[in-house]
């Protein structure tokens, strides 16, 4: 039946998202971040996710970026240029607004760990809906993007995540978030390229996730620890 394949396609993006919150959550052993604002946060990634979308349709119809966007362009040099410049900064930037949204929403700045969490919850909100809209496009469930598009999107985030906590540390410096998210969209857009690339190259984006997941263990780990990280 359409509602149990409909289901099916949503709980298959939902649920990996949720545990993967659901562990960042329990490793930030100092985060005091209830259920309900995780929720917000993640469902304003959603909503960030759209509002990403929306504006990639709209590049559909400028000349220059439609064989970009399509996947019809044979250029490496456009391709990266794509991925680096439009799609890494607007899919963080996206992210991040969710983020502040939630934050001004709550009236609450949130403690270093919690804004790590918070990011998580963003960027696996953001994942969800991409999901959502590529597994409708194609028609139906997918385990392996479902597992692996929430993962790389948090840690992606993980960069500015980080600089948001720096930033409430340092007294609202906000240098940290501007390098953080500066960080995440190269990341990103790396990643997508290497990824686009296919063939061999998807071997290329196994040291790329090892060493931001090593990073999001470690920044987790120092904020759990109170500890502060000096320029």
């Amino acid at each position: 039946m359409a509602w149990l394949d409909l289901a099916g396609t949503f709980l298959t993006c939902l649920i990996p998202s949720g545990l993967f919150l659901a562990f960042i959550r329990g490793q930030a052993r100092r985060g005091t971040l209830a259920w309900g604002p995780l929720a917000l946060t993640f469902v304003f990634g959603m909503v960030a996710a759209a509002s990403a979308f929306f504006l990639f349709e709209d590049l559909e119809v400028l000349r220059v970026y439609r064989p970009l966007v399509s996947g019809a362009s044979d250029d490496d040099v456009e391709r990266a240029a794509f991925f680096l410049a439009v799609v890494g900064p607007v899919e963080e930037c996206a992210k991040l607004a969710a983020v502040v949204f939630a934050t001004t929403l709550l009236r609450d700045p949130r403690a270093p760990p919690d804004c790590l969490v918070l990011a998580t919850a963003s960027a696996l909100g953001f994942a969800t809906a991409e999901n959502w809209y590529a597994m409708w496009a194609t028609g139906g469930p997918d385990l392996g993007r479902a597992a692996v598009v929430p993962f790389v999107h948090m840690l992606f985030a993980a960069f500015w995540g980080w600089g948001l906590g720096e930033s409430r540390r340092r007294d609202g410096d906000s240098r940290p978030v501007y390098l953080g998210l500066g960080l995440a969209s190269a990341y990103h857009g790396l990643y997508n390229y290497v990824e686009y690339k296919g063939g061999l190259w998807h071997f290329a984006t196994l040291p790329i996730v090892a060493l931001l997941w090593f990073f999001l263990v470690r920044t987790l780990g120092d904020f759990a620890r109170g500890r502060v990280r000096r320029s």
